[in-house]
Parts: C-alpha cells; sequence; structure tokens
C-alpha cells in the first residue's frame, strides 16, 4: 500500500465495513479522527448527579507484528482497565503499517478485532490508519475507555493498596467471610498477603513462538503438538472474572506482560517497597510453553504473558477457588514479607528476584538476525 493515510476506498472496504460493534451517534467514519461518545449510551451511572465518585479510566497498550497482534492488543488493554478496577467500554485504534504491507492483511486484522470487541462488548470508537516508511512491521495500538464508579472502585485505590501505600505496612481492617462463613476482622496490609496468578504464565510468548517458527518446532515436535501451542493464547481476556477482581480481599491486580510473571511480581513489590517469598512449582504453567521455551533456550517465567494476571489477596485460597470454578487456572503461588528481600525457591534452594530485563520472546529474534547477517 502507498505511504500516508490509507485510500478512502480502502478505509470503507477494508476497515469500516469489517466494525460492527460501534456507538450509534459516533461511529468511526472517514476524515474524522476523533469519536464521540454520549454518556448515557456509554456509561449509563453518569446520568446520576456527578459527585466525583464517578470517574473515566483509561489504558495504552501499544503491541509490534502482524502475529496475534489484534488478541494482544485488545486483551492487553482489556485487562490493564480489569487490573485497575474499571469497566472497559470502548476502544479507539492506532494502526501503522510498513509499504509492504497488504490490504488483505489490514483487512484481517479489523475482521479480528471487530470480533474480539463483539466478544467483549465493547465498542470501536475512533481510529487512524496509515502506510508509514518509518516503521518496518505493524504498530497497532489501543486505548481502551472506561467507567469507575463508587460501587466499581478502583482496586490500587480503595482497597489499602500495595501499590499505593508506600509508608505503612498496616493499612486497613476488613470485614471478610472465612470458608464456613464466620465474618472475621482481619488486617489488610503489605506484608503477608497472599499472591496468587490467575491464568498460566508465559503463554503469550509460547503462542507467539509456536506461529512464527512452526516448522523448526515441528523438527521435534508433532505438527498437532505445535498446532496446539498456538493456541495458548486464545483466551486471553479475563473479562470472565471480572466480578471476582472487586471482591474485597483482593488488594492489588497487576497485569502480567512483557518480561513475565518474575518483571510482574518485581514491579509490584517495588511499587510498595515489600519483600517477596515465591514458590516456583505453584506458579501454573502449561506442559507446551515449557516444551517451547526449551527448544529456543528460554526462561519461561520471563516470557510475554498476556492474558494472565497477578494478585494480592488477604484470602488468596477463596480467590482462587472461584477463580477455578470460573474456568481460570490459578494458584497461590507465595505471600508478600516484610523488608526488602524477595526470593524465589524451588524445594530447598531459594534465590533472590532480580530486576525486570528484555522479555525472552526478544531473544530469538536477536538470535535469528544474527543467523541472517
Amino acid at each position: 500500500m502507498r505511504i500516508g493515510k490509507v485510500k478512502e476506498s480502502i478505509l470503507k472496504r477494508s476497515v469500516l465495513r469489517q466494525l460492527h460493534n460501534h456507538s450509534e451517534k459516533g461511529s468511526p467514519a472517514p476524515g474524522e479522527d476523533a469519536g464521540v461518545l454520549f454518556m448515557p449510551e456509554f456509561m449509563p451511572e453518569f446520568t446520576q448527579e456527578f459527585s466525583g465518585k464517578n470517574g473515566v479510566a483509561m489504558a495504552v497498550n501499544p503491541v509490534e507484528g502482524w502475529t496475534f497482534a489484534a488478541k494482544r492488543a485488545v486483551y492487553g488493554a482489556v485487562n490493564s482497565m480489569l487490573a485497575a478496577g474499571a469497566a472497559p467500554k470502548a476502544i479507539s485504534l492506532s494502526i501503522l503499517m510498513p509499504e509492504e504491507a497488504e490490504e488483505k492483511q489490514l483487512k484481517a486484522l479489523i475482521k479480528e478485532i471487530d470480533s474480539l470487541c463483539m466478544q467483549e462488548n465493547i465498542l470501536v470508537l475512533s481510529g487512524h490508519t496509515a502506510v508509514s516508511p518509518y516503521v518496518s512491521t505493524l504498530i497497532l495500538s489501543v486505548t481502551a475507555m472506561g467507567s469507575i464508579t463508587e460501587n466499581r472502585k478502583d482496586i490500587t485505590a480503595n482497597k489499602g493498596s500495595i501499590t499505593r501505600n508506600k509508608e505503612s505496612i498496616l493499612v486497613s481492617k476488613e470485614s471478610i467471610a472465612d470458608s464456613k462463613g464466620n465474618t472475621k476482622q482481619i488486617a489488610v496490609g503489605n506484608a503477608d498477603l497472599d499472591l496468587v496468578v490467575a491464568g498460566t504464565v508465559g503463554r503469550e510468548g509460547a503462542a507467539m513462538l509456536a506461529a512464527e517458527y512452526a516448522k523448526r518446532l515441528e523438527e521435534r515436535y508433532a505438527p498437532s503438538y505445535v498446532e496446539a501451542a498456538k493456541h495458548l493464547f486464545d483466551d486471553g481476556s479475563m473479562t470472565a472474572v471480572e466480578d471476582i477482581l472487586q471482591e474485597k480481599e483482593v488488594v492489588s491486580v497487576h497485569d502480567v506482560r512483557e518480561g513475565g510473571i518474575f518483571a510482574a511480581l518485581w514491579e509490584m513489590a517495588a511499587a510498595a517497597n515489600v519483600g517477596l517469598s515465591i514458590d516456583l512449582k505453584n506458579i501454573p504453567i502449561k506442559q507446551h510453553t515449557i516444551e517451547v521455551c526449551e527448544y529456543f533456550n528460554l526462561n519461561p517465567y520471563m516470557l510475554r504473558s498476556g492474558g494472565t494476571l497477578l494478585l494480592a489477596c488477604a484470602s488468596g485460597a477463596r480467590i482462587v477457588e472461584q477463580l477455578q470454578k470460573a474456568g481460570v487456572a490459578a494458584a497461590v503461588i507465595g505471600q508478600t514479607t516484610s523488608g526488602n528481600d524477595r526470593l524465589i525457591r524451588y524445594d530447598d534452594e531459594a534465590r533472590f528476584l532480580e530486576p525486570p530485563k528484555m522479555d525472552e520472546y526478544y531473544k530469538v529474534q536477536v538470535d535469528i538476525s544474527e543467523i541472517c547477517k
């Protein structure tokens, strides 16, 4: 396609006609760079008097490359909203493509974005689509918008968050029912919180590698096994467990993406100035992810893990039970601790968690580029 904004004919044919989930009063159109959402349609809760207890939340999620681009961008933006305690309502798109991109690629991308938005019940509000001489692959950026109301409090701001309160270990007291229904008062603080992983780690990166290097992987594994690995990221949305994330036991939520679970653990602990004690064997991971990582000599715990969430909970076992009932793989993987020691344990061995490094996915790209020189 030619450099610059895509032709109006292409825009109409391969973008606008593929979008079905949009606002009737503010749908995307040629020549319009801004979309409009009327509050009663967008957020019915705003029809009530705005008192400062309702708010608009936004999250931006850019991705590079064509592989699972729609899923990575949409799921990533939606899950970032959910992690903030917000209800995603609409997205805006920015699509930059290299000159060699074909219209059929754009059309397929928009079709998948539309399908995901229908699935998630969110609107496509606006967008920009262009071909740029400055990019060598697709750059897709999704900006998600949503609402936070008095009844949908920001998890990180209103529940004694370990990510917002860096001064005090003790944050608040909550009344929480135990497994027998008995109510008890517990201290919700930065230390001694259970850490729960919802979803399996490394699945986004493993699925991308399986799709991009299928032929190489099929030299070791059966084609059916490699094909199954490509589908590790099919269920990347956490919308189904939205209500569970609002439980009072859930103190903080972190979206696990680039850098994998190790990066997410470091970021959560560093923001709260707490320590960690993590049991490596408890981290949920699928065998397909392990096999793909072994083939490329990668650490699966440092591999991008879109579609997975890290939760700090006052009662991890109960949250895990709810997540599993909702069909989401989940496990308590450790606890927060006082002090700054962040330990990863495996049987009787322990090592310190290191600050986030380059995502393991990029190591394969670097190795391939070196081979091609």
